[in-house]
């Protein structure tokens, strides 16, 4: 089935102005990823049922929690939907759709250069689910930076919530286990790096030179 014209600029327009950033497209689908080990930027250009056009999605997506699927853990609908009238139209609109995602990308690169600045961001931002999800991500980036008693604060935060289903349950054990090894912060970094080895080969990530940054 021959792609309609929209998603034919789409692809085209992310190719041309992404190509000299190492931000690569996922598969055949419209949604592109700036790839940085322990987290990836995500940014879709997301289809709408029984329209032609596109919507602008971008967000970081951390790896230090074993899952199979991407989310947007900070970032997301940064546009209105662009329908598609016209080629011309639809290329203007889409070269500036793409150059607005690639400086929310490169500025969320700069968040996140060193693990300081990245602690910084994490820690000042309101995440969906921030008893839960924010400490956790809070905990995890404290501890890489060497700041356990910190790190135990936002996982007992996450301790006192309650835990009705499996994925809440299985937080916890990982919270845990988490916090025990906070015991011996080399083990730690050692089994947050494992955590994302394990969570990039289930999201199908490419192998990269960057292994940690800890």
């Amino acid at each position: 089935m021959a792609l309609p014209e929209h998603s034919k600029i789409i692809n085209k327009v992310a190719r041309g102005i992404f190509k000299e950033y190492g931000i690569e497209r996922k598969g055949q689908s419209r949604t592109w990823l700036d790839d940085k080990y322990w987290y990836t930027t995500i940014i879709e250009f997301q289809p709408f049922k029984d329209r032609q056009g596109t919507c602008l999605n971008v967000g970081i997506n951390f790896h230090w929690y074993e899952q199979e699927y991407f989310s947007f853990d900070i970032g997301n609908r940064e546009s209105d939907f662009i329908d598609f009238k016209n080629e011309k139209q639809f290329q203007s609109e889409m070269e500036s759709l793409t150059e607005k995602a690639l400086k929310l990308t490169i500025e969320l690169r700069n968040k996140m250069s060193d693990l300081k600045s990245a602690e910084q961001t994490i820690i000042n931002h309101k995440f969906a689910s921030d008893n839960l999800w924010g400490n956790y991500h809070r905990a995890i980036i404290c501890g890489l930076n060497n700041e356990p008693k910190k790190s135990d604060e936002y996982f007992n935060e996450i301790l006192k919530n309650d835990f009705e289903y499996n994925w809440q349950k299985e937080l916890k054990e990982k919270v845990e286990q988490l916090k025990f090894d906070l015991n011996n912060l080399d083990g730690f970094k050692a089994k947050v790096n494992e955590t994302i080895g394990i969570t990039r080969t289930k999201k199908k990530l490419k192998e990269t030179e960057i292994k940690n940054m800890w």
